[in-house]
């Protein structure tokens, strides 16, 4: 480790590509990334590794960090005695899964930064999070320093017995997931459906009536919540259900939606979407942003907003796409970026990071920025204080002591009538007009905060599937030119042409703005292919570009070439190539991000009625049968997939077009796009649109003689209707797999 004349250090993580890694390259910590340098290391010298995972823009990453690894006596105490090892857990998913596995498993919880101790065989022997710099009693902690002096001890005198000890919890932990995992020879059956009733159960009783969401803070969006309700209440409409069910699901998606696009959750001057609220009432977030939920939300609040037509639900979709092109997307290339952190300085001058510091606002100053009578109105309508509208016991470091998290209950008729204003229209623009001063003196006046500027092939997907959906409700092009620009961007820098895989990740350097890899690139896992062939379908039901189908079906291949295991009939998160990653698991549970396997399942039954292809269907089942007593015991964990059994349940409708004639065909399209009907696939044939015949052999019967003339069928499972040639005799056939919302 070489030091600078300024007490300035560098370590090999400057040689890195993430963010988060070159964040800590001059920590004084002898910082490795995950490599087999470091592991050969950790071997010849027999000294244990401490493993480090976080991300760029994780609160707690920082301030252990900042009070740890930038503290030379820590630093020496890891140099002398531990390999210290660095992973960024968004571009090492599969590392970070298997140490939080070992640490959930023997201490339960979980959250970054993940601190774990290994053996030179990388198994763990001790796990925790965030640790402060010594013994801590307001957060009933040990401290880092001493923890790091007891492992050492206990290392030199009795090596032998950490290494066996840890030797049997990695063998244990792997019983118990070989025990979990019910394969198709255990359990037969598909999932009952009542599975399905309970799932539902579970989200209205645990729904917060007042505010919204689900359970107590802290609250987090759950977009798979959202998924599953809306397809339920459509579902059950179809079903001749009763109506009771399908409004409530509506309306526990909408009003969450809804209290969400008027709370602090939801950055109301720059917008998008915050990381999640940590108060019942959406008021006080984590301030970091995230590119999967602003994917996942765009695509609830689309569902959400074709059902009801609510206006501010809308809006809210609008602003949230203004807010990812405008700080989000890569202007040349057309990717988009990770995060936003939620910790950057109040000003320019300033030395130390505040979290939500370039997000909430004084009284004064906002007085000072406003014109007085603006100041009153907007002050009004978003409940700013003198003194701050935080509660204390939502501030535990006095960051956000004196300032206004901007909420609202969005009545602005009370705000014409407290301050005599024309209507409600004049109020509007009113707040208009001081949005856009306070936003053009945000972006002038405040650091922002940093921005991981990593490419995820998965996060890139999820953010595709959601313009797609927005392109479609809202009849909105831009939104479709963004995703095919986002779809391109992934063909051309996410995907390995010599190799066709997907890759992981990638970055830009900033000096020739030009795309770039790490020394080894990364192949795609799991979720970025069940995400990339989702965002190629939905985006297919926007622009009917065939080719996009083609390279889902592709894809779709891949992954049942390399991540499919045949003993237990699921996906595992990766493709079991890398011998440094100990265990081989799959992803189950819907969490932050959807569960791969349950974005897959609908996958393949979307593909399956798409290319007739029977084999699809045949892993569908295997899969659900996998996950049978799972789905019967706890469904409300798996949403997406049991979301998917219910549309499996139901059956798959098709629409088929036939028609030489744009302008018909157009007026069809744009109709179906502005609905939601989850179990509907749509196919648009004319004299130039056949490459999917080439693998279902079913659309012949559909091509033989196009004329000029459109015809309609509406089939189910391609057992057709007779065609219908009027646009209004084909609404009418499809009405019933309308749900009307009232």
């Amino acid at each position: 480790m070489a030091q600078h004349e300024q007490q300035r250090f560098i370590n090999r993580l400057a040689n890195e590509k993430s963010s988060y890694l070159q964040q800590h390259a001059h920590n004084p910590v002898n910082w490795y990334p995950w490599s087999r340098e470091a592991f050969e290391k950790s071997r010849t010298e027999n000294k244990p590794i401490f493993l480090s995972i976080g991300y760029s823009t994780c609160h707690w990453c920082h301030v252990m960090e900042h009070e740890s690894f930038e503290n030379n006596e820590i630093a020496k105490i890891l140099n002398d005695h531990f390999i210290a090892i660095k992973v960024d857990r968004e571009e090492r998913p599969d590392v970070d899964r298997v140490y939080m596995t070992y640490f959930q498993a023997t201490q339960g919880g979980g959250g970054w930064p993940l601190s774990v101790w290994l053996t030179p065989q990388l198994q763990p022997f001790f796990a925790g999070t965030y640790f402060p710099p010594s013994s801590d009693r307001r957060y009933n902690r040990p401290g880092f320093k001493e923890i790091l002096l007891n492992l050492n001890e206990a290392w030199s005198t009795k090596s032998n017995d950490i290494i066996d000890k840890s030797k049997d919890a990695i063998e244990k932990l792997t019983k118990a997931i070989e025990k979990q995992a019910a394969s198709i020879e255990t359990d037969p059956d598909l999932p009952s459906n009542t599975s399905v009733q309970t799932c539902f159960a579970y989200f209205a009783n645990d729904f917060d009536d007042d505010n919204g969401g689900f359970g107590t803070h802290p609250k987090f969006p759950q977009p798979v919540n959202f998924n599953f309700l809306l397809t339920h209440a459509a579902l059950n409409h179809q079903a001749n259900g009763k109506v009771d069910t399908s409004q409530l699901a509506i309306e526990i998606t909408k009003m969450t939606l809804k209290k969400m696009s008027l709370g602090g959750i939801n950055d109301q001057i720059g917008k998008g979407f915050h990381r999640y609220s940590t108060d019942d009432r959406w008021h006080v977030p984590h301030f970091e942003k995230m590119l999967y939920d602003q994917g996942q939300l765009a695509v609830s609040l689309a569902d959400t907003y074709a059902i009801t037509k609510d206006e501010l639900i809308g809006q809210t979709l609008r602003d949230l796409i203004s807010y990812v092109e405008r700080d989000l997307r890569h202007s040349k290339h057309g990717g988009f970026y990770c995060a936003e952190d939620a910790d950057s300085l109040s000003k320019k001058n300033d030395k130390q990071k505040k979290e939500g510091a370039f997000y909430v606002w004084n009284y004064d100053e906002i007085y000072k920025i406003l014109p007085e009578k603006h100041a009153d109105i907007f002050c009004y309508y978003y409940q700013c204080e003198k003194t701050g509208n935080v509660d204390p016991m939502q501030d535990p470091h006095d960051e956000l002591k004196d300032q206004n998290v901007l909420i609202t209950n969005g009545d602005l008729q009370s705000a014409v009538e407290k301050f005599k204003l024309e209507n409600i229209n004049q109020a509007r623009e009113i707040l208009t007009k001081c949005h856009e001063v306070l936003l053009a003196y945000r972006n002038e006046n405040r650091p922002r905060p940093h921005r991981d500027e990593k490419f995820l092939a998965s996060w890139n997907g999820l953010m595709i599937s959601g313009l797609a959906r927005a392109a479609c409700v809202l009849q909105e092009p831009k939104y479709t030119r963004l995703a095919e620009q986002t779809i391109a961007f992934i063909r051309t820098h996410l995907f390995d042409l010599s190799s066709k895989r997907l890759l992981r990740a990638c970055y830009i350097d900033h000096s020739t703005n030009q795309i770039e890899y790490t020394e080894s690139k990364v192949n795609g896992f799991l979720d970025d292919y069940a995400y990339v062939v989702q965002a190629c379908i939905d985006l297919y039901e926007a622009n009917f570009d065939e080719d996009l189908l083609i390279f889902a079906y592709e894809l779709q291949q891949q992954q049942d070439e390399h991540f499919w295991d045949s003993t237990k009939n699921r996906y595992l998160s990766t493709d079991g190539k890398d011998s440094s990653i100990i265990l081989n698991l799959s992803d189950d549970h819907d969490g932050a991000e959807p569960s791969p396997n349950g974005i897959a399942a609908l996958n393949l039954l979307r593909l399956g009625h798409y290319f007739d292809d029977t084999s699809f269907d045949n892993r569908l089942r295997l899969l659900f049968k996998s996950y049978a007593r799972q789905l019967n015991k706890l469904p409300m964990t798996m949403p997406s997939l049991i979301r998917c059994f219910e549309i499996y349940s139901q059956g798959m409708n098709e629409i088929i077009i036939q028609s030489s004639n744009n302008e018909d065909a157009q007026r069809i399209i744009q109709y179906i796009q502005t609905l939601f009907i989850p179990n509907v696939t749509v196919i648009h044939l004319n004299k130039t649109n056949h490459k999917l015949l080439q693998y279902n052999r079913q659309l012949t019967a559909f091509i033989n003689e196009i004329t000029e003339e459109t015809k309609i069928f509406l089939c189910r499972n391609f057992q057709c209707q007779l065609p219908v040639t009027a646009f209004e005799e084909f609404k009418k056939k499809l009405d019933p797999l309308i749900l009307i919302y009232q």
